[in-house]
């Protein structure tokens, strides 16, 4: 049975593969770190074939000007590091409290700790147009830099460039607007 979610309005369906969790809504960040000022996280941290994969939405449809800046300075590669770095740090925080959550976000921090691969960041970004695979590959590339800690394989996708870049078991589809 696959999992779905939606974001903003984008649906997510995650196959019978996949253990996802919806982290930015997760009782354990909300009620751990994201009290702390500052504190951002990831939408979704899933976990496929023993890896364990970081997936933050952007949907700039509709928002183009707004956001042309974060995208071209750089500002959206830091926000980007920032939230999986959080989102890391939230889960390790949340397994030292409770049994409940050890137990729940165990299997994702267990990945991470003596992974010899690399660890999938995905930022899915729709926007009015088609980003170009250059553009999505310079943005990957900045993601990449901001997170040289971590040892991280970033993608840059969408919906039209799902195909190119498939990550398996992974069907995204837009929601219609209000």
């Amino acid at each position: 049975m696959s999992a779905l979610h939606v974001e903003g309005r984008l649906s997510f369906s995650f196959g019978d593969d996949w253990k996802v969790l919806k982290w930015d809504d997760h009782t354990a960040f909300r009620d751990g770190l994201r009290r702390f000022e500052g504190t951002r996280a990831v939408d979704f941290v899933g976990l496929l074939l023993g890896a364990t994969w970081f997936i933050e939405v952007k949907d700039f449809r509709d928002y183009r000007i707004e956001n042309k800046q974060r995208l071209t300075s750089g500002d959206l590669a830091k926000e980007i590091a920032c939230k999986v770095r959080d989102s890391i740090a939230a889960m390790a925080w949340a397994c030292q409290r409770t049994p409940l959550d050890r137990d729940d976000l165990g299997p994702f921090l267990r990945s991470l700790l003596g992974c010899k691969q690399k660890v999938p960041v995905v930022l899915w970004l729709e926007e009015d147009r088609t980003p170009t695979p250059a553009a999505a590959s310079a943005l990957a590339e900045a993601i990449k830099r901001e997170l040289t800690w971590l040892n991280p394989k970033v993608l840059v996708t969408c919906r039209d460039l799902a195909e190119r870049h498939a990550i398996p078991g992974l069907v995204v589809s837009s929601q219609p607007t209000p």
